[in-house]
């Protein structure tokens, strides 16, 4: 007797669980309720996102300048070393060849200066009286 009362409801609930397993299988994502304001947060988040985007590209675009502009300043600094150092290496032969004994000799003669026929040296080593 209990089975036959209870036999209506089990196939009403039978008949439910198909009808929504069914919805379920048809609907994977649940329906999205649109508000008012929900859609003007995700314009503002777009927004907020393209503007940090932008901002990181003209950060990168910055910084890229800078290190060119550097790497001019650092080219044009080298060829200055190089250039100083060339000079430097210049005056450094031409007073090493003015300064080479025969030189010395040559230009003491054209001078009027005589080479000194008899050295007279000075002991420093005996104390003066």
């Amino acid at each position: 007797m209990a089975t036959s009362f209870l036999a209506p409801a089990i196939a009403r609930s039978r008949e439910l669980v198909i009808s929504r397993s069914t919805q379920a299988v048809l609907q994977l994502v649940p329906e999205l309720k649109k508000e008012e304001g929900e859609e003007i947060h995700a314009r503002a988040f777009f927004f907020v996102l393209s503007g940090i985007f932008g901002v990181g590209l003209l950060s990168l675009l910055l910084i890229n300048t800078l290190l060119t502009q550097d790497a001019f300043v650092l080219q044009r600094l080298k060829h200055n070393v190089n250039v100083t150092n060339d000079q430097r290496d210049a005056i450094l032969r031409s007073m090493a060849v003015s300064s080479s004994p025969e030189n010395l000799s040559t230009l003491a003669k054209k001078m009027g200066m005589v080479p000194a026929s008899n050295p007279q040296f000075i002991d420093i080593s005996v104390p003066a009286k």
